[in-house]
């Protein structure tokens, strides 16, 4: 009895190997606008799901034309995914980990206030990426234009911003953590937090609309670990701010500093406020010069969030 019940306990694990689906999941830098998916692999979430999830880095350009290939079966690559969905791509925003943009405007010590910024670069990862959209925002909302008033110098990544402002080829940047608290430590000075000023998601779950068709049960499954890795995060403070110290290479009390600035950012239940997303959209294709008015349901399909939350 006990060699049967052996091998139909290996039967069993057998069937759980075989089950799980192999899911390629695209995020454009380790961020922590990514935590929850990177915390969630490493501590089984997608697991217990029947999901075998590979993270895979890929440029934010790139995603959405990897999804419709059926290269990749998700993308955390929110502004994106909804941009191009909203141009028409068969994409959907699908879920949201972020509902805040976890920017902060950081300038040289001189510079005490936005409107210092006039006659100043500030530097951003990409002409079109969200440091750029939301820099323009802030900089007209405080009465200066844009590549006249003000220039934007794209570095290719936060790292790169820091650099630069550090070495004084550019006097602000937009960094996100942990380098807007590496910048706080070298004597710079924290102008504006972007989440104060509007809300927009930076980072969520996008899929195809082959994906959402062919594969729905699949869907319904990362989301689901996907709010369970969120919930996690929100449940489990030093555990998560461990897992911080040691993935990104930090030292223990910065990695509390940066769980505590990340947690605001998080979405809740994986959704969004409508007004967030529309105005998002509305930045979004004001860069575009497009200005009618996009319906949400062309970009976004919330039915699977809402079936991944039942029980939950």
């Amino acid at each position: 009895m006990k060699r049967l019940a052996m091998v139909l306990a290996l039967l069993a694990c057998a069937s759980f190997v075989q089950a799980a689906e192999k899911i390629r999941y695209a995020y454009p830098a380790k961020s922590l606008n990514y935590l929850p998916l990177f915390l969630g692999k490493d501590k089984g979430i997608y697991a217990a799901e029947g999901i075998d999830l590979e993270l895979v880095l890929v440029t934010s350009r790139i995603q959405v034309t990897a999804l419709t290939t059926g290269d990749l079966e998700f993308s955390g690559a929110q502004s994106q995914v909804s941009g191009a969905a909203a141009v028409g791509f068969p994409v959907k925003v699908i879920g949201f980990i972020t509902v805040k943009p976890t920017f902060w405007l950081t300038a040289r010590p001189e510079i005490r206030s936005i409107s210092d910024l006039k006659g100043k670069i500030i530097g951003i990862t990409a002409i079109g990426s969200s440091t750029d959209t939301l820099a323009r925002y802030l900089v007209r909302k405080y009465g200066l234009i844009p590549d006249k008033e003000v220039a934007l110098f794209a570095t290719g990544t936060t790292a790169n911003i820091l650099a630069a402002l550090n070495g004084g080829s550019v006097q602000a940047g937009m960094l996100s953590p942990p380098f807007h608290s590496m910048a706080k430590m070298m004597g710079f000075h924290i102008l504006a937090y972007l989440g104060d000023h509007v809300e927009q998601s930076l980072s969520g779950v996008g899929t195809s609309d082959k994906m959402l068709r062919e594969r729905p049960e699949t869907v319904v499954r990362v989301l689901r670990a996907t709010l369970k890795s969120l919930r996690f995060v929100r449940q489990n403070r030093d555990e998560t701010i461990q897992y911080i110290a040691r993935e990104w290479r930090v030292e223990r009390p910065l990695a509390g500093e940066l769980y505590a600035s990340m947690l605001s950012a998080f979405s809740p239940d994986g959704g969004m406020n409508e007004k967030g997303i529309r105005d998002a959209l509305e930045r979004e294709m004001g860069r575009v010069d497009k200005k009618d008015e996009i319906p949400l349901s062309r970009v976004v399909d919330l039915r699977p969030l809402r079936e991944a939350q039942k029980g939950l």
